[in-house]
């Protein structure tokens, strides 16, 4: 079981955050939850990565709004300051930072844009990305920016994909950057438990792939096994 902690901002505003793990863990992988705020599922995804060496920090964006209504959740999306974000996100990861540790950012949805915004604000702290079908960054000067390889997650079922993945990737080459794509044929929001689109063949097959994502690129440069 994880720990609810509050953290502090550089300009000393409090939020909340969700830690699992072992504080002397070499690799750490921050959560980003979706649109609905913080749920259940967010916690449990740190402890499985805990139960396999990662600390995990799951950042809560909505100040402890939840909702399980999509219009509401839409609202609160669209209601972020996006600037407060980027100061939570900085703070989380200037948590996670210890000489010598590997950082990822991992999210779904709303979740995955702010695991690229978190991974663009800090590339030199930042190992690896993760992120799930949701809206891709496509600006090349800005994706210039990353320091390290990003796993990109479809949803085949989505109405704009492949048109996505495509962009992203072409963004990507042009950004000289490294990507790995894997997609599955199901909808929008299939990692979610508790959503009507959830499909558990096709999310335990993307967990495995994040899991293989991780082993790989958080592992110190010349450690072995």
């Amino acid at each position: 079981m994880g720990l609810e902690i509050v953290l502090q901002t550089s300009l000393g505003e409090p939020f909340n955050a969700y830690l699992a793990g072992d504080e002397s863990a070499e690799s750490a992988v921050m959560i980003l939850h979706e649109w609905w705020g913080v749920m259940p599922h967010n916690r449990q995804w740190a402890e499985r990565l805990a139960d396999i060496g990662h600390l995990s920090l799951v950042v809560d964006l909505y100040d402890g709004r939840t909702t399980d209504d999509p219009e509401l959740a839409a609202a609160m999306m669209r209601d972020i300051d996006q600037q407060l974000a980027d100061r939570k996100l900085i703070a989380a990861i200037d948590y996670l930072s210890q000489p010598g540790r590997r950082i990822a950012t991992y999210g779904c949805s709303f979740g995955g844009k702010e695991s690229m915004q978190a991974s663009l604000l800090q590339p030199d702290r930042v190992s690896a990305t993760i992120l799930a079908y949701c809206r891709m960054e496509t600006d090349v000067e800005r994706l210039k920016g990353l320091s390290g390889p990003v796993l990109a997650i479809y949803a085949r079922r989505e109405r704009n994909w492949p048109q996505k993945q495509e962009d992203f990737e072409a963004a990507m080459e042009a950004a000289g950057k490294q990507t790995e794509a894997v997609g599955f044929d199901a909808a929008h929001g299939f990692t979610n438990p508790t959503s009507p689109r959830y499909d558990e063949a096709a999310d335990q097959a993307c967990w495995q792939c994040i899991v293989d994502f991780l082993q790989r690129r958080l592992r110190a440069p010349g450690r072995q096994g």
